[in-house]
C-alpha cells in the first residue's frame, strides 16, 4: 500500500521511519515546502520528494496520506486529499480555528473517505487498561478525571506562530483521552494560564503553563495540569475517580533496574522525550491505518473525535483570555 507523508518535520520523521520498517505499506512521496527537508527524508526511507502535494494527490495508486505538516496547514492538506478520494490519518489537532476543524470534518464526511485522527495515546497499553477497567466497572459511576501533561523540555517559542499554541497541540490529546475514557461529551471549560517557563511564548500569544477544568455531560469534572518544562523528565499520568474506587495510569519509569548502595535506594526515572515514552503506539497507530483503509473496523479516533477536542481547545483559549466559564460549543454531533 503506498502513503504519502505531508511534512517533514519531528512528526514526519516518525511516520516515515514506521512506514520504512511496517510489512503492510511503502512510502511512496514525502511533500514539503522545504525541498531539503523532503530529500533528506526520501534518501533514507524512499519514496520522491516535493514540495507541493499535486503530483501524490493525482497518483490513482495511492490509498493513504498522512498529514503531519504544521498545524496551519492542515485544512489544506486534509480538505485536498478528501477532494482526491484518499484516506487519510491527520496528526492533532484539526487545524488552528475551529471554524477550519469544521470545514476538515465536512469534507472527509462529503468525501466519504477514511479519516482518522493522530489521538496515539488512546493505543498507550496503560490507557488502554484503564479504558477496560472504567467499561467493566471497576470504578463505579466516574464522577473525577484528573490528567496531567509536563513536557520534559519546551519548543522553540517561535513555533507557536504554526502549531496553533499548547493548548490546541498538547490539550488536544488529553481532551480527547478525556471524553474517551469518560464516554461523554464536554459540556463548558474554565482555564488560566501564563509564561512561567519563557515569557517569549508570550510574543506569539501562547501559554506555556496551564489549569483547566471541564464539565462532561453527566456531571463528570476534569482537572488539566499542563507545562512545557520539568527538571526530570517527560511527566505524564491520568487518574480516575468513580463511586467504588480509583483507576491511576502512573507517571511511567524508564524500564531499568533498581539500584541499592549502602543506604541509598537509586530508581529509575522518566523518560527524557515524549516520543521514547510512546513510541509504541505509532506504531500501532499506523497499522490500524492500513488495516483501516482495507476495509477492516477502526479503533482509532475519528475526524468527529478531532472536531470535539477542536472545540474544547478553542473554549478553553476563550475561557484563558476572558477570564469566564465558556460553553463548549457541539459542533461535531452530526
Amino acid at each position: 500500500m503506498k502513503i504519502a507523508l505531508f511534512g517533514a518535520g519531528v512528526m514526519g520523521r516518525i511516520h516515515a521511519r514506521n512506514i520504512n520498517r511496517s510489512a503492510g505499506c511503502s512510502l511512496a512521496y514525502v511533500v514539503d515546502q522545504d525541498g531539503d527537508r523532503a530529500k533528506e527524508l526520501t534518501a533514507s526511507f524512499g519514496g520522491h520528494a516535493d514540495t507541493t502535494i499535486d503530483r501524490a494527490l493525482a497518483d490513482d495508486t495511492l490509498e493513504g496520506v498522512i498529514v503531519a505538516s504544521s498545524t496551519d496547514a492542515h485544512k489544506v492538506h486534509v480538505m485536498a486529499a478528501a477532494r482526491a478520494g484518499k484516506a487519510l490519518l491527520c496528526e492533532k489537532p484539526v487545524a488552528d480555528s475551529l471554524d477550519d476543524a469544521r470545514a476538515c470534518h465536512e469534507a472527509v464526511a462529503l468525501a466519504g473517505v477514511v479519516a482518522v485522527m493522530g489521538f496515539n495515546r488512546r493505543l498507550d497499553t496503560v490507557h488502554q487498561d484503564l479504558y477496560r477497567g472504567i467499561a467493566a466497572g471497576e470504578v463505579g459511576t466516574v464522577e473525577m478525571l484528573r490528567l496531567v501533561s509536563r513536557s520534559a523540555s519546551p519548543p522553540d517559542p517561535r513555533s507557536a506562530a504554526h502549531s496553533g499554541g499548547m493548548i490546541r497541540e498538547k490539550g488536544a490529546h488529553f481532551f480527547d483521552l478525556a471524553c474517551w475514557l469518560a464516554g461523554a461529551d464536554p459540556v463548558e471549560v474554565s482555564a488560566m494560564g501564563g509564561c512561567l517557563v519563557d515569557q517569549r511564548f508570550a510574543d506569539y500569544g501562547d501559554v506555556d503553563t496551564a489549569i483547566l477544568t471541564l464539565r462532561l455531560e453527566g456531571g463528570v469534572m476534569v482537572g488539566f495540569d499542563f507545562g512545557r518544562r520539568t527538571a526530570y523528565g517527560v511527566d505524564e499520568l491520568i487518574e480516575v475517580f468513580g463511586s467504588d474506587g480509583l483507576l491511576l495510569a502512573d507517571r511511567q519509569a524508564v524500564p531499568r533496574a533498581i539500584r541499592r548502595s549502602g543506604r541509598d535506594l537509586i530508581q529509575p526515572g522518566l523518560n527524557q522525550d515524549w516520543h521514547e515514552r510512546f513510541a509504541p503506539t505509532y506504531v500501532d497507530e499506523l497499522d490500524s491505518f492500513v488495516r483501516a483503509i482495507r476495509g477492516d473496523q477502526t479503533s482509532l479516533a475519528l475526524m468527529a473525535d478531532g472536531l470535539r477536542a477542536q472545540a474544547i481547545s478553542e473554549a478553553a483559549i476563550k475561557a484563558l483570555t476572558e477570564r469566564r466559564t465558556i460553553t463548549v460549543q457541539s459542533v461535531w454531533v452530526a
